[in-house]
């Protein structure tokens, strides 16, 4: 009898989850879409679509949710009809037995702004997205001989740099992107250019200009030079006024 018991409680563990399955299948043929709940992740910094356009959306390329039986309602093909949207992210879809139907939205957060090309964003995976008529974040902006493919490649993670470090992310507002891919930092304070070069060793030009901020220009001023050259090894070239 011991070794039967174990099979006699899974056989009844298995018509009993059937038998729930049929009696939730037949409860959720019977419910319809009563209302359409969206919720968007907008903050200030991403606003780019809200509830009401996600509604306008769904009905534009599935039709009205609402009267609707539950299960005939393709969640899936929703959420690729939601992703198509180019400042959407993800979208998540499910329905409850009360008949409300969810959509859940996640929009793409742009990092970088691009004036070139017509100008696009690159979001946070280092993708380009579009710009908005109704948005524009406040984002790091670039300007000047900007490619797509340097745009994603070489700008992208050294603004991730830049904004992983507490002085950077404060002090630059923009990069200027020059013949061979030198880039040129404009800073929020002061009236000068930091000349970066090509972004090898970036991390150490950083570090030097760092050093020289801390020992020259709160020493000498933020107006003293107008220019600061990192280009070449070890050195900090710098052009008065």
């Amino acid at each position: 009898m011991k070794k039967v018991w174990p099979y006699i409680l899974s056989v009844s563990l298995f018509v009993y989850l059937i038998i729930v399955f049929t009696f939730v299948s037949a409860k959720l043929r019977e419910v319809k879409c009563e209302e359409l709940q969206v919720v968007v992740d907008a903050t200030e910094e991403n606003a780019f679509v809200d509830e009401t356009d996600i509604v306008e959306m769904i009905k534009r390329g599935y039709g009205d949710l609402k009267g609707r039986e539950i299960v005939t309602i393709d969640k899936d093909s929703i959420e690729r009809l939601l992703v198509k949207n180019a400042v959407i992210k993800s979208a998540q879809v499910y329905y409850s037995l009360d008949g409300s139907f969810h959509v859940e939205i996640m929009q793409r957060k742009p990092v970088l702004r691009i004036m070139a090309g017509g100008g696009y964003y690159v979001d946070e995976e280092g993708k380009i997205m579009p710009l908005s008529r109704r948005y524009s974040p406040r984002v790091m902006v670039a300007t000047g001989n900007v490619s797509k493919k340097f745009a994603c490649d070489g700008l992208y993670p050294f603004v991730k740099t830049l904004q992983r470090d507490e002085l950077w992310n404060a002090l630059i507002e923009q990069i200027v992107v020059e013949k061979g891919n030198e880039v040129v930092l404009i800073p929020k304070v002061g009236n000068f250019r930091i000349v970066l070069g090509t972004l090898e060793n970036v991390d150490e030009k950083l570090e030097n200009l760092r050093l020289f901020l801390q020992e020259g220009i709160v020493l000498k001023g933020w107006n003293v030079y107008k220019e600061i050259n990192l280009k070449f090894k070890n050195q900090v070239v710098c052009v008065k006024r």
